[in-house]
């Protein structure tokens, strides 16, 4: 049985996930409360499909881009839990995630996570009939993203009214949005991800694994310069 464990963002979420696909799933806005919610909720999502974590065979995490508090949690918690358990870890890009969850579309994906200072992580995915990556994750604005944008496209992840009027202003109805409820960024999908690569025993490092982030940490004004 796989855990996979979300903290990207805000919105954090658990799924557990076998053979035959997702066995429980939990998300909820955390906040900045990672580290007192997580292992509550673990301990929870195993009673509740009648598991304990010797049942857990394996691990997965968002590796983002996102949080850089909320992804040093999930990490430090899931190679935590994979060295006490001797389990292997699974590191799964954050927007390869969210763009794997609107398999298939007959649009390029644009997954966005919120990066503080009208700044958004992104990058073109195609979801046709397997997902493809189309370029590199990138620290955007929204006006840079919209002149990236030369055709219709799909946007999903951290969408906002504000969000989504600044793509609406920039790309008019070449822009493509989910229905509120279908925006929630789920870990069965992450989980879903990582179990196909558990298949193939492709796991990752525990003294290398990092997070991936775009953002620029806020400095302190230096006295006197």
């Amino acid at each position: 049985m796989l855990l996979a464990i979300d903290t990207a963002t805000a919105l954090t979420g658990l799924a557990l996930y076998g053979p035959n696909g997702p066995l429980a799933e939990s998300v909820w806005e955390s906040g900045r409360n990672h580290t007192a919610q997580l292992l509550p909720q673990i301990d929870t999502l195993l009673r509740y499909v009648g598991a304990t974590p010797a049942d857990l065979t394996v691990l997965a995490v968002s590796l983002g881009p996102g949080s850089w508090s909320g992804l040093r949690v999930g990490l430090s918690l899931a190679k935590g839990m994979a060295l006490a358990g001797d389990l292997p870890l699974i590191g799964i890009a954050t927007l390869e995630a969210l763009a794997y969850q609107y398999l298939p579309s007959p649009l390029p994906v644009y997954p966005l996570i919120r990066l503080g200072r009208e700044r958004y992580a992104t990058a073109p995915f195609a979801v046709r009939d397997r997902l493809e990556r189309l370029g590199p994750d990138r620290n955007l604005t929204l006006s840079e993203l919209c002149a990236m944008v030369s055709e219709g496209a799909f946007f999903c992840g951290d969408l906002d009214s504000a969000t989504i009027a600044g793509l609406q202003r920039g790309l008019g109805e070449r822009a493509v949005f989910p229905t509120p409820a279908a925006r929630l960024r789920r870990p069965s999908f992450l989980a879903e991800l990582a179990w196909q690569r558990h298949l193939e025993r492709h796991y990752d490092d525990l003294a290398t694994l990092e997070p991936i982030y775009l953002g620029e940490p806020v400095r302190a004004p230096v006295v006197g310069a």
